[in-house]
């Protein structure tokens, strides 16, 4: 099943936001994000993903990259807060009681830089 998917590069000084994932067979740190909805756009699927996993309300800067994963496509927006709310775990309404979320933190840039899609955020922004 292919399902297109959007996720966000939100900047703070030299710091990047990143959400945990834990599953079964390990853990993983990636940027905020996940599937289109029917009929919705990737700059629709991104802000409200990012209102889901990081409860952040944010608006698209910038378009930055295009990807492909095991389910499509996935573009990359560089977004900003609407406001000054500190970023919290959300909650993926797909997954009811199985989430996978497990955290949300600030990394520094030069610490993220060798992560797959932090690395391609860093290069379109050069």
């Amino acid at each position: 099943m292919t399902r297109p998917r959007a996720f966000a590069a939100i900047i703070d000084d030299s710091r990047i936001l990143m959400t945990k994932h834990i599953y079964p067979d390990g853990s993983f740190w990636t940027l905020p994000g996940g599937g289109l909805e029917k009929g919705e756009t990737f700059e629709e699927a991104v802000i409200r993903e990012v209102k889901e996993e990081v409860n952040l309300d944010v608006e698209v800067m910038e378009y930055l990259f295009t990807g492909q994963y095991s389910g499509g496509e996935e573009r990359c927006f560089l977004v900003r807060s609407l406001n000054e709310k500190i970023p919290q775990v959300g909650f993926d309404p797909e997954l009811g009681d199985e989430q996978t979320l497990s955290e949300v933190q600030w990394h520094t840039l030069d610490s993220m830089k060798n992560d797959l899609h932090v690395s391609r955020v860093l290069e379109a922004m050069k």
